[in-house]
């Protein structure tokens, strides 16, 4: 019998560790709490496969879940070693749904307290779809891992931007990311060229290293993310993203992040299609201010728009960003604000540089802002018809390290002068308050925030 069972679990790319007592129950620890099996994962995962609770999986190395799809119960732990990754295929789905409850918690196999220190990490979450890049060929490599046929996305010529890369909800990831070289990273959460039938709803990544979340491309919706302590930027956009999101929190830590938002379109073309053209509403960035070091990814920088990204974000607090507010970068990213595709209304910005939304460029940056490139940024926010203000939305626990609160006081000014959000049945249209969070917290009780 345990003979056939070793054989079933290592067609499914799965390893039962030893058992620690042979005198007592699997999972049990003789003391009346119950502990997981601990599962290795050494191989690629191409049969339908279901993680329980009742479980540890352990990722030893790249796992690919190829021609299959891997669902993961409510509660279950995934923890993954250093150099290891899991990678959703184009022909593979991962179906990832927690509850508020009992989250899904994937984190990197260290104890805690050593989870992200030093090299103390894992490569993260990465998901390869069939949606439209616009890249040559429309197909490309994922950053970070080696090319052949498993780690492409993109639909070539014939893309599906209704292609599901499967369903994550109430899903936290932890310690994640791996910065190989330049421009060629894992993050936390990878969403390559993922269509609309792809879910991310109530999803948290923590303190990754690189970004928290990046898109290459695809027409993928996100719905209620948090992203806290990433080490670049918290959301990244590139390649010809289309989708939408609505309700964010971006927070730095001191010593931890570059952009808020860094938002790209291609920067090998810009004017290639589709162009990155998103709608974001109601956001909340927070930035490490009054830290204003250099930990290697660049300073604290709230909205940084470049190389022909358009996109329109309503209802958007950015604040306690060091360096600049909002930088329209170059002169296609220019050429979008002013043709009305790229734009920032009912937005408040408080406790950045300087003026209302002023931008502070060191001198040894190639672009000076207002004086080099010839637009002003702060004049750009303040056209009448936007509607941004500079007031304190009242968030005085936004910037806590451990406990942070994103829920603004009683009496904010961000409780009001938002915009409707659009009616077509993603966006929810009772949001007209300013940043993510209203009179409702939707970040209690299945978020976390560990510092190691």
């Amino acid at each position: 019998m345990r003979n056939t069972l070793l054989a079933v679990l290592a067609g499914l790319g799965l390893t039962a560790c030893p058992a620690q007592n042979t005198m007592m129950p699997p999972g049990s620890t003789g003391g009346g709490t119950a502990q997981p099996t601990l599962i290795d994962v050494t191989t690629a995962i191409t049969a339908d496969t279901t993680w329980t609770k009742d479980k540890k999986y352990i990722l030893k190395s790249i796992i690919h879940v190829d021609g299959a799809v891997l669902t993961i119960e409510p509660g279950t732990t995934i923890a993954g070693e250093r150099g290891s990754a899991l990678v959703i295929t184009r022909s593979g789905q991962l179906i990832a749904e927690g509850t508020a409850a009992a989250p899904i918690v994937f984190t990197a196999n260290y104890p805690e307290g050593m989870r992200g220190v030093g090299n103390n990490n894992w490569g993260g979450v990465l998901l390869n779809g069939k949606a439209a890049v616009n890249v040559t060929g429309g197909d490309n490599k994922a950053e970070g891992l080696a090319d052949e046929p498993r780690n492409r996305y993109g639909g070539g010529a014939t893309p599906d931007n209704a292609h599901s890369c499967g369903r994550l909800k109430y899903v936290r990831i932890e310690f994640a990311g791996q910065p190989l070289s330049a421009n060629d990273e894992l993050n936390g959460l990878t969403l390559n060229a993922c269509g609309t039938g792809t879910v991310v709803d109530y999803v948290q990544v923590h303190r990754g290293i690189d970004d928290g979340v990046e898109l290459f491309g695809g027409s993928v919706n996100l719905k209620h993310l948090v992203i806290s302590g990433s080490d670049d930027d918290g959301l990244d956009w590139d390649q010809g993203w289309t989708g939408k999101a609505q309700f964010l929190v971006v927070q730095q830590l001191p010593g931890r992040g570059n952009h808020g938002i860094e938002a790209d379109s291609n920067r090998a073309s810009q004017d290639a299609m589709p162009r990155s053209n998103p709608t974001l509403s109601n956001l909340t960035l927070i930035g490490r201010a009054p830290d204003s070091s250099d930990p290697g990814e660049g300073r604290s920088r709230g909205l940084s728009f470049r190389v022909g990204t358009a996109g329109a974000l309503h209802n958007v607090i950015v604040s306690n960003f060091n360096d600049w507010a909002m930088f329209v970068d170059g002169s296609n990213s220019q050429a979008r604000w002013t043709d009305g595709s790229l734009v920032v209304k009912n937005s408040i910005f408080f406790k950045n540089p300087m003026a209302a939304f002023q931008n502070v460029r060191p001198s040894n940056l190639a672009d000076g802002g207002v004086v080099a490139d010839n637009f002003d940024e702060e004049m750009a926010l303040l056209t009448p018809s936007l509607s941004n203000r500079q007031v304190d939305p009242l968030l005085p626990m936004a910037t806590a390290v451990t406990q942070p609160v994103f829920k603004p006081l009683m009496d904010s000014p961000a409780l009001m002068g938002g915009a409707t959000p659009p009616g077509d049945g993603f966006f929810d249209t009772s949001a007209t308050f300013v940043g993510a969070i209203g009179a409702t917290d939707w970040t209690s009780g299945w978020t976390a925030f560990p510092e190691n």
